[in-house]
């Protein structure tokens, strides 16, 4: 019962809208505007690039924190069982997904992810951002380097040598993030995505 607890505990941490925190109360609703999605990178185009990093951090940070509360509340060493904190990483990061406080709707998932995968892999996370921001300098699209990174992640983790489960983590995120930007790869293969570039909104 009590990993059952944690695990719910991390989703609802996890489901924590930071989109809408930051955006509502200067009277814009980023799932109406813009590409409707409750995301930082929607925020940024809606509200400017400050408020944009202000979503990131608080959806990445939501990620660490479920992390370290199970962590310092559980009477066991979560960080010594792999399959349990990746499964508590998972959590917070499908509570973004599918947040219960937007009836199940939610954001992308990349921020969260980079969140949690830096306490579960550091090495792999780490090696993986330079290849993000690069891959948005060249192709000018958010999407492109949300989509190359989430990839690349599960080889990375691998390559570094960390447990096996995490790797299954990751693996299992791919198609979960990939769905969740059908809409970009559509845009991209139709030539409509929006660039940072051309400094679209």
């Amino acid at each position: 019962m009590e990993v059952l607890f944690y695990f719910l505990l991390a989703y609802l941490l996890g489901s924590i809208p930071f989109a809408l925190v930051v955006s509502l109360p200067q009277g814009v609703d980023p799932r109406e505007a813009g590409s409707g999605n409750p995301g930082a990178t929607n925020v940024a185009r809606l509200l400017g690039k400050k408020w944009g990093l202000v979503t990131f951090i608080g959806d990445a940070g939501k990620g660490i924190f479920a992390l370290y509360v199970v962590k310092f509340l559980s009477s066991q060493d979560f960080t010594q069982n792999p399959l349990l904190y990746s499964g508590i990483a998972l959590s917070a990061i499908v509570g973004h997904l599918h947040s219960v406080f937007l009836k199940f709707g939610g954001g992308k998932g990349v921020a969260t992810t980079i969140g949690t995968f830096l306490i579960l892999t550091p090495k792999a996370l780490i090696t993986v951002l330079p290849i993000f921001f690069l891959a948005v300098y060249i192709s000018g699209y958010v999407s492109v380097g949300s989509l190359l990174s989430v990839a690349l992640l599960p080889l990375l983790i691998y390559l570094y040598k960390y447990p096996n489960e995490y790797t299954y983590s990751a693996l299992l995120l791919v198609p979960l993030i990939y769905w969740k930007h059908k809409d970009n790869i559509k845009r991209l293969i139709r030539g409509e995505e929006k660039s940072w570039k051309r400094n679209k909104v």
